[in-house]
């Protein structure tokens, strides 16, 4: 029998996630850190502290072949970015930057990338009618378009799912800092430092002036409680864990009142890395002559696939502590990625189905957290 369970991880001396970059030679014994921990890092740390739990409670400690399979069956659901400011109770949740979101130097309002039938065909050759057909957003504002900030806050992001205006003014979310930790070996023999043990990692601060950054993960697990503490990334730095309610993961209710008079098309904004076997083409979406068309969980009838604002893949690894080795690397899509739906029948997106895709799961590696998205109302152009 197995047991959901709603935590907020806190790190305590901030977080030490690394990519993939190798140390040498061209690493040149630096370790570059992730802008945030992989799903699979945290469902990692969180399989520890089930693990670790069930051990004190038979009174052994496990062998390095039981860790994999008697943990296996920790999966991890829904996963948040919180910020908690300063002086204040309670978690405010934060989001990725939408990729149909820019602006425009002195720029008062974020712009909206509104996809369109395309009007000439892209340069190269292209056997794929159907991603040739693809809807794509035209930029007529001769001004220099200006980075976005890389995380939202709760208000501003729901505008935006909304179609509503957002100020550039609102965006004053800063992402955590980094600071740059040399460590150094002593050799035994000499007491002085060991050449090749120097090395530097980059850090993230979660704690700042404002406030501190924290982790919102639903998991499932087998009978059994958590530790209150885990050790998450790197240095094997300790986050505590708090059990929460269920209502930190629910849908806005702003957001669900703008689906109630029903959306003509719909919009899924990526929150959490996405697996697909076609690279950044949706699960279970199949090309039809000139279109693709497909079926999303939650959503009742065909659908077609009008457009897909997908940025560079981002190669997910990491580290199997099991087995001491890298694990493979895989190609995602990365958070803010957005894709715009309509029904091939015509009909409109309703409450039922916002409810249905908030934090909903899309692709593979969906116990692992990777796959989450939201939904957003979007109205078609044309």
């Amino acid at each position: 029998m197995s047991t959901l369970h709603r935590i907020v991880l806190t790190p305590r001396d901030g977080l030490a996630c690394r990519d993939g970059r190798g140390w040498a030679p061209i690493g040149a014994g630096r370790a570059h850190a992730l802008d945030w921990p992989w799903p699979s890092t945290i469902r990692g740390a969180l399989r520890t502290a089930w693990g670790r739990a069930v051990e004190a409670k038979e009174g052994r400690t496990f062998g390095k072949d039981d860790w994999p399979k008697r943990t296996e069956d920790v999966r991890l659901h829904r996963l948040l970015v919180l910020r908690a400011r300063r002086g204040e109770a309670g978690w405010r949740r934060v989001w990725p930057r939408p990729a149909d979101a820019t602006a425009y130097e002195g720029g008062e309002q974020v712009v909206r990338l509104d996809p369109r039938p395309p009007e000439l065909p892209t340069l190269g050759r292209d056997e794929d009618p159907a991603r040739e057909a693809l809807w794509r957003p035209r930029l007529e504002d001769p001004r220099k378009p200006v980075r976005l900030a890389s995380w939202w806050s709760e208000e501003a992001f729901v505008r935006w799912l909304r179609a509503e205006t957002v100020a550039t003014g609102d965006l004053r979310l800063a992402a955590p800092s980094r600071r740059l930790q040399t460590h150094v070996g002593i050799a035994p023999d000499t007491l002085t430092a060991e050449e090749a043990l120097l090395f530097s990692e980059d850090v993230l601060e979660t704690l700042d002036e404002e406030g501190e950054w924290v982790i919102g993960a639903e998991l499932e697990v087998p009978a059994g409680g958590l530790e209150p503490l885990v050790t998450l990334g790197a240095d094997k730095r300790l986050a505590a864990i708090t059990p929460v309610g269920e209502n930190l993961f629910a849908p806005p209710q702003a957001l669900l009142e703008g689906f109630r008079q029903g959306s003509p098309g719909l919009r899924l904004v990526a929150v959490t890395p996405l697996s697909f076997a076609r690279g950044w083409l949706p699960d279970g979406f199949r090309a039809d002559r000139t279109e693709y068309r497909g079926r999303l969980s939650g959503v009742d009838g065909e659908l077609v696939l009008r457009a897909a604002f997908v940025d560079r893949p981002l190669s997910v690894s990491g580290w199997d502590l099991a087995e001491g080795k890298p694990k493979p690397t895989d190609r995602m899509v990365p958070p803010g990625s957005v894709f715009f739906f309509v029904r091939a029948d015509g009909r409109s997106f309703g409450e039922a189905e916002a409810k249905a895709l908030w934090l909903a799961a899309m692709g593979r590696r969906s116990e692992e957290g990777f796959g989450r998205v939201v939904p957003g109302i979007w109205t078609p152009r044309e």
